[in-house]
């Protein structure tokens, strides 16, 4: 079985797992209601995992991108087996093959290979070959399809479930910046061919200002939600790889019955500390301190607002709903001159400058080192499945990343690593 060094923190603590969490659970135990939020789909509850998790971004540990907290080697150090490894480029070109095209070689190029007097110089070639072949996109549009959760035939009167996935496949194949997915101003709504692997640029026919995949009417439809959370949630999970509460303050105050860990003012988003009239009470804190969360969604939802459940844009009016089903107003977001903002202290006006910080922000670039890491060694969704890549692993890679935002040097530094041709 292959052994990384992306395993080396999570073997060295196998046996001291649980003392971690239940010291972590400890120290936290004053706080948890919180980083408990309300959204859109009820109550956020916290697992194991999250409380980890949570521990690490408050102080505890390294950022969400950075795993849990180092802990010295135990006797059975995995430095030995990882010391063992051997490289092994015949496997490594079937297992690249199979993530870059979704087929393993052909028998001519296993035999091309064994006749190689350079075996890493012939296995570097194929990697270039492979992220040059036709079939890449495909596999690359599967990948994004799956990472944004659609995809399939569009109903008789909605929008394309597949441009987004479309587009950010396009990208990647195309050598374009990764950053396009938030930036880029038209050319949005491509079309695939299956059987010539090409794409043929469009643009979208929504009313909405084109801002990469974010005004994208097929992401809009499928996580419209009330008060248009869900789909703050997505962008959140999808390109910072982590789950909300994602801002903290570094001196959390108490606040009725829990904690308030963020760094906006607690009266910066609407609830009857600023209306008592307030339509949705955010900084109620009889129970769970929906502020933790809702102060990140609310500063921008209201950016999302506008898109209906088919993802049509109206820019008169909002087009999602309260829980109660009545039309939401902007003002149930964010008291009267508060901006819009991507993070504390990075106002934004609209989609447009909402997706520029997005591409100026180092996490939404680890994510997507993070995610391409991920696909390339089979592990699951970062989110989902709890799936970090440490810090001492990422960090090389996004410094390169970094100049350019090219996805395909970084999957071919990744396809060509130590960690990846070590068996």
């Amino acid at each position: 079985m292959r052994t990384t060094l992306h395993e080396r923190t999570s073997m060295n603590q196998t046996a001291k797992g649980v003392a971690v969490l239940g010291a972590v659970s400890a120290m936290l135990a004053t706080s948890l209601l919180a980083v408990g939020c309300t959204t859109d789909e009820g109550t956020l509850t916290l697992d194991d995992g999250q409380v980890a998790a949570g521990a690490a971004r408050s102080g505890y540990g390294e950022s969400a991108g950075g795993g849990v907290p180092a802990q010295d080697e135990g006797p059975a150090s995995p430095s030995a087996v990882l010391d063992a490894r051997t490289i092994d480029y015949a496997s490594a070109l079937r297992v690249a093959s199979l993530k870059i095209l979704g087929e393993v070689p052909s028998l001519a190029r296993i035999k091309a290979f064994a006749a190689a007097s350079d075996p890493k110089a012939f296995y570097e070639a194929e990697i270039d070959t492979m992220l040059a072949d036709p079939r890449f996109a495909t596999t690359q549009l599967r990948y994004w399809r799956n990472t944004f959760k659609t995809g399939g035939p569009n109903g008789d009167d909605g929008p394309s479930l597949e441009a987004a996935a479309t587009f950010a496949a396009m990208t990647v194949v195309q050598d374009k910046p990764y950053t396009d997915l938030f930036t880029a101003t038209s050319g949005t709504c491509p079309t695939f061919d299956p059987m010539t692997s090409t794409f043929t640029p469009g643009n979208c026919t929504s009313a909405a200002p084109t801002a990469g995949i974010l005004s994208d009417a097929g992401l809009m439809a499928q996580y419209y939600a009330p008060m248009a959370f869900r789909r703050v949630r997505f962008i959140q999970e999808a390109f910072v790889c982590s789950k909300l509460p994602v801002e903290y303050s570094p001196q959390p105050q108490q606040f009725g019955a829990g904690i308030y860990t963020g760094p906006y003012p607690v009266t910066s988003i609407q609830g009857n500390l600023v209306d008592p009239e307030a339509r949705i009470d955010f900084h109620d804190s009889e129970s769970t301190l929906c502020v933790n969360c809702h102060v990140t969604l609310n500063h921008a939802a209201g950016l999302f607002a506008n898109f209906d459940d088919k993802g049509a844009y109206d820019a008169a009016e909002p087009q999602v709903r309260l829980p109660d089903n009545s039309r939401v107003k902007m003002e149930d977001f964010l008291p009267a001159g508060e901006p819009f903002s991507w993070r504390f202290g990075k106002p934004v006006t609209d989609l447009v400058s909402y997706g520029q910080a997005m591409a100026q922000d180092p996490d939404v670039a680890r994510c997507g080192v993070t995610r391409a890491w991920n696909y390339a060694f089979s592990r699951g969704n970062v989110v989902d499945d709890a799936s970090p890549v440490p810090k001492a692993v990422s960090d090389s890679l996004l410094a390169s990343f970094q100049n350019g935002f090219k996805v395909k040097p970084l999957l071919r530094a990744i396809f060509t690593s130590d960690d990846f041709v070590k068996f």
